[in-house]
């Protein structure tokens, strides 16, 4: 066999327009599951930029738009967390917003899991949502933002030419469920197959800035201080023991009250005679 043989890479000069880049950062104070949210999110988004973590403070907005001019980023993910189980992830568009602050609840990371759907890493995904965000005003902020974020751009040169999986966002009884399939290509017709991770994220404040600015839309049933909803789950705690111990104290009264008749002399022997009758011999 005589010639030229070489295998060579296919090469395209399609160049990628769309230079969409997100940060994604979080706060020191942030629980370890919300660290592995953090690093599942980096996996699926070739567009993102990561920073070390920020300490929480009242020039929060600022400092998020410094970081964002330095890695040249028009989106930003912060993880902001408070004491114990309390989250809040941040969406909005740098420099000048808007921006919604979500509360973070029922975290599943991928690893916890391990469901046994895969995909490419760095691959392009589908986006779907649910049809309240079209019908409803701060769903429709909340689905750009949310797309501005998820939106791999196309020709990126860390992304891979597939479409393996999908992200979908659902909204029911005022929550956002984030959920995330494997697409199928084997099977006919097509199916998913859930990889991870899930969360759930609760609409509680709409701004016009960068994580700060005048509040535009604001849930009033749900913008409550989580120091308020830790001392109701104290109190409640609280009253459920106080009420348990009045019924044991009640119960030992009682008992002391009617004490238990005398054992009968007669009821070990029988009791033994049982026994030793029931026992099979060898």
């Amino acid at each position: 066999m005589t010639g030229d043989v070489s295998f060579r890479r296919d090469t395209t000069d399609k160049r990628m327009t769309n230079k969409q880049k997100c940060l994604i950062v979080g706060s020191r104070s942030m629980s370890s599951r919300d660290r592995h949210l953090i690093q599942d999110m980096i996996n699926c988004l070739p567009h993102s930029r990561t920073h070390q973590k920020l300490t929480s403070r009242s020039d929060m907005g600022g400092q998020l738009v410094e970081l964002c001019e330095l890695h040249q980023c028009n989106a930003v993910v912060f993880l902001e967390g408070r004491k114990r189980d309390t989250s809040f992830f941040w969406i909005g568009q740098a420099p000048n917003g808007p921006s919604m602050k979500l509360n973070l609840v029922n975290v599943h990371t991928a690893d916890e899991l391990r469901m046994t759907g895969n995909c490419l890493k760095y691959s392009r995904m589908l986006l779907h949502f649910d049809q309240p965000f079209d019908t409803m005003p701060h769903l429709r902020i909340a689905k750009a933002l949310l797309q501005q974020v998820y939106n791999v751009p196309r020709y990126h040169p860390r992304s891979k030419p597939f479409i393996d999986h999908i992200m979908c966002f659902f909204f029911l009884d005022d929550r956002i469920y984030v959920r995330h399939y494997q697409i199928q290509h084997q099977t006919t017709p097509l199916s998913l197959l859930e990889i991870g991770p899930r969360f759930v994220l609760e609409p509680v404040l709409l701004v016009n800035g960068l994580c700060r600015g005048a509040p535009i839309w604001r849930d009033a049933a749900k913008a409550v201080a989580p120091s308020v909803i830790r001392r109701s789950r104290k109190e409640a705690a609280l009253e459920k023991m106080i009420a348990n111990e009045k019924i044991a104290a009640m119960s030992k009264k009682h008992k002391e009250e009617n004490p238990a008749p005398p054992e009968d002399a007669l009821d070990s022997v029988f009791r033994d005679f049982l026994q030793t009758t029931s026992t099979p011999a060898v």
